[in-house]
């Protein structure tokens, strides 16, 4: 991951599948030092079966210390959310979340959840194989470019800049 051309961190991502069930473990490790420095740590867990989103998991660590925990369950036909106590219902199907992006272009997707913030977003094909996140006033949110169905790079917008995630094989970091 880089922010204005430095290295802010790490990002490793894994799915495995079987039986029609999909489990993807995130985690995200960034390191920021503006004045002062501070380290922010995501750790998510995202389970599909049959293409329907069950349950996802998302802890924030700040400085190595729990921040905030993000939970979203199907019970029934709808899910219950739970984000730092406070309790929502979600009346809707979800078939395809962030954590699928890495691993699963989103050809003829037009929602995505974003575990992180619980909400759901618009996203849309505006060129062959890359894809686009955009807010409520249409402003550009994230940029994704993929190859061979798998996510090759993306542009996240931040209030510090636009932060760059690029994909690296297992085989080159150890290289």
């Amino acid at each position: 991951m880089h922010l204005l051309g430095a290295n802010i961190g790490e990002f490793s991502v894994r799915q495995t599948g079987e039986n029609g069930q999909v489990n993807i473990e995130a985690i995200t490790d960034v390191n920021v030092n503006l004045l002062i420095f501070y380290r922010v740590k995501y750790v998510q867990h995202t389970v599909y079966n049959q293409s329907i989103l069950q349950s996802s998991r998302v802890e924030t660590y700040k400085n190595g210390k729990l921040n905030s925990t993000i939970r979203l369950k199907l019970q029934n036909d709808s899910y219950l959310l739970v984000a730092d106590g406070d309790t929502t219902i979600i009346n809707d199907s979800i078939a395809y979340s962030g954590s699928l992006i890495y691993f699963n272009e989103p050809t003829r997707i037009k929602k995505i959840y974003k575990e992180r913030s619980a909400e759901m977003q618009q996203i849309n094909s505006v060129s062959e194989h890359t894809y686009v996140i955009k807010d409520e006033n249409e402003k550009e949110l994230n940029r994704y470019f993929y190859e061979g169905g798998i996510l090759q790079y993306a542009q996240m917008k931040h209030s510090m800049g636009t932060i760059e995630l690029k994909r690296i094989t297992t085989s080159e970091i150890n290289d």
